[in-house]
Parts: structure tokens; sequence; C-alpha cells
């Protein structure tokens, strides 16, 4: 069965929960929600780790290249990651700080912003977490470049989004 969007909310409402809980933490529980939901957010769907490589419709411009270069499926998805372009360690570090005006609907849209992007493995152990730096500057320092897919299935460079402050 198909997930639904009320069960991503329920997730949210969970995390939303924890933030404002006394004594949360970031344990297993709080990690696999965030990667649940914006594994959905990019997927439409409770999706496995390689199956969201080849779906996510965002992706290094390498990571594209690789893709287009070597025409194998396998093998690109052996050489390529999802990245979370907004850390969950830095996603949830805002939850807690912002967890008396926390919804769900702006948790989604705050995690919308930067979503889930594949990147070869290469770069992504490029990637640092630099917490002064937005997720798009961060992508910048490394020389990554994010491409969306369009609605008509082409590869197109993605707009850098709004400043975040967290």
């Amino acid at each position: 069965m198909p997930m639904t969007e009320s069960q991503i909310d329920r997730r949210i409402d969970f995390l939303i929960r924890e933030a404002q809980s006394r004594d949360s933490i970031r344990d297993q529980a709080i990690t696999y929600a965030f990667r649940v939901i914006t594994n959905y957010l990019v997927a439409k769907g409770d999706v496995r780790s390689r199956t969201l490589c080849w779906v996510c419709p965002f992706r290094s411009k390498k990571a594209h290249d690789l893709c287009l270069r070597l025409k194998d499926r396998k093998r690109w998805l052996d050489e390529v990651t999802n990245e979370h372009q907004y850390p969950i360690k830095r996603a949830w570090k805002w939850m807690k700080e912002e967890k008396d005006s926390l919804t769900i609907q702006g948790v989604k849209e705050h995690l919308r912003r930067w979503p889930v992007v594949v990147v070869t493995r290469e770069e992504n152990k490029l990637l640092k977490d630099d917490p002064r730096r937005d997720p798009d500057q961060r992508y910048r320092d490394v020389g990554i470049e994010v491409l969306e897919r369009t609605e008509s299935g082409e590869w197109e460079p993605r707009r850098p989004q709004n400043h975040i402050s967290d």
C-alpha cells in the first residue's frame, strides 16, 4: 500500500512532539523518520535508497553525466548516493530551536527547500556542513551544480533557494 500524505503528517507530528519534549535526543527513530519524510517529499512514496537514487528529481551534474555515460543502471547506482542537502543533524537542531512555533506544514515547506540530491560518491566525500552557510552555498563551495528534472523529463540547473537562518 502506498504511503499517504496523512501518514507523512503523522511522522512530522512525531518529530515536532519529540523536538518539544524536555529530554529530546536525535536517536535512530528521529533519523529514520527524517529519512522517510524527506524521501517522500521528493519521491512521493516510501522508497528504498537505491530506488530513490533512480527516481529522485534532483541530481548533481556529475551524477547525471555519469548516468548518461555509463548507460547501466546498476553500475550507476553503485557510484552515487543520496545526500541531504540540508543535513538531518541540522534539520533536527532547527526543529529543537523552533519547537514552539513548528507546524506540520511549516516543517514540510522547510524540508522541501533543500531536498535530497543524488551525488557521486566522490562529491559526497567533499561535502561538509557549515551551519553559517545556507545549503546551496555548501554545494557551491565544492563545485556541485544541482540539476532538477522538469515535467518534460529534461534536466536543468536548479535555481538557488532562499537563504535559511537556522
